[in-house]
């Protein structure tokens, strides 16, 4: 469902540059409201440890108990051994952080994309090139490619938790 108002406009902002996605990773973060639903290589490109991204996240969590963010990633290592504060943070949220990797099909997906309540949307629809789309305020845009990401995620595996087990 849709939270975004009736009278809100559509915008649609194209990317040319990798910065400008992470320009449009930082917009979208403002703009979610209750979920967060990531589907990318590694994390790598979007600064997710930092202090400042890290505050961000945590402020969304601490918003409600329902708010929700999903990862879903082709390989984790990048956040296993890169990303102590967002480990730190799934530690933290363990009902509002989710971290899968892909498998199967999912596995060779080559696209990344962000979705903040069904409504706004960033895209790239080659991971490796730096162009893609910012939509803010289409949820018609967006269902697509809700629908694609519940695919991936029924389709990935539970992959990354913040306590370590071992002998």
């Amino acid at each position: 469902m849709s939270e975004a108002p009736a009278d809100a406009v559509p915008e649609r902002i194209l990317l040319a540059a990798k910065n400008d996605y992470l320009e449009g990773f930082e917009r979208l973060l403002g703009l979610a409201r209750r979920e967060l639903r990531i589907f990318d290589p590694d994390l790598s490109e979007l600064d997710v440890n930092s202090t400042r991204r890290i505050e961000t996240l945590t402020r969304f969590l601490r918003g409600s108990r329902t708010h929700r963010i999903y990862i879903a990633l082709h390989d984790v290592e990048h956040v296993v051994k890169r990303c102590p504060r967002l480990i730190t943070l799934l530690g933290s949220y363990t009902a509002g952080i989710f971290i899968l990797q892909t498998q199967g099909e999912a596995a060779k997906v080559q696209d990344c994309f962000v979705l903040a309540d069904g409504d706004h949307l960033l895209r790239r629809p080659v991971t490796t090139q730096p162009r893609g789309v910012l939509v803010i305020n289409d949820p018609k845009e967006c269902q697509p490619m809700r629908e694609r990401f519940d695919e991936i995620w029924e389709s990935s595996v539970p992959a990354v938790s913040a306590n370590t087990t071992g002998l």
